[in-house]
């Protein structure tokens, strides 16, 4: 005897195809045209070492970062501006008591190369308190030495 079997009908089915590809084409498009924030770190700027483990910067709030060449001269990168350039100490002065006005919890970090002056340093980070910075930080590349490592 013959048993007579229901034909498979295409209501259960959902058809997801077309679906991938505006996913995909969505995807593209949002990869596209994200801007991606990123913190100027000028790759020429060696920085001293040392075992004490960093703190870390609030990602939340934009950070002003001066980097201290060997030869004595300031690049400046100021998100708030929406500027990298290389500056003198005066031209700092200025640009910071604008961004102070408008953003009082604003953060610096002052990167020296390891080969830079130390009064370079200093003058940076002294300009930044004359200004009324009310935290300034200094960069430097954390090393871990055997004796950290043993205490963790």
């Amino acid at each position: 005897m013959r048993i007579q079997r229901e034909e498979a009908s295409d209501e259960g089915v959902i058809n997801i195809s077309s679906l991938l590809d505006v996913m995909f084409i969505l995807v593209i498009f949002f990869l596209a045209t994200a801007t991606f924030d990123k913190q100027e770190t000028d790759q020429a700027v060696q920085l001293p070492q040392s075992s004490i483990a960093p703190s870390t910067m609030s990602a939340k709030s934009k950070t002003i970062t001066i980097n201290v060449h060997a030869d004595g001269t300031y690049l400046v990168n100021n998100p708030i501006l929406d500027r990298l350039t290389t500056m003198e100490l005066e031209g700092m002065r200025q640009d910071f008591k604008t961004v102070l006005e408008d953003n009082p919890d604003v953060k610096a970090l002052v990167r020296g190369d390891r080969k830079a002056f130390h009064g370079d340093v200093a003058a940076a980070v002294t300009l930044l308190r004359e200004v009324g910075f009310l935290e300034a930080n200094i960069g430097y590349d954390y090393k871990a030495t055997e004796s950290t490592v043993a205490q963790k």
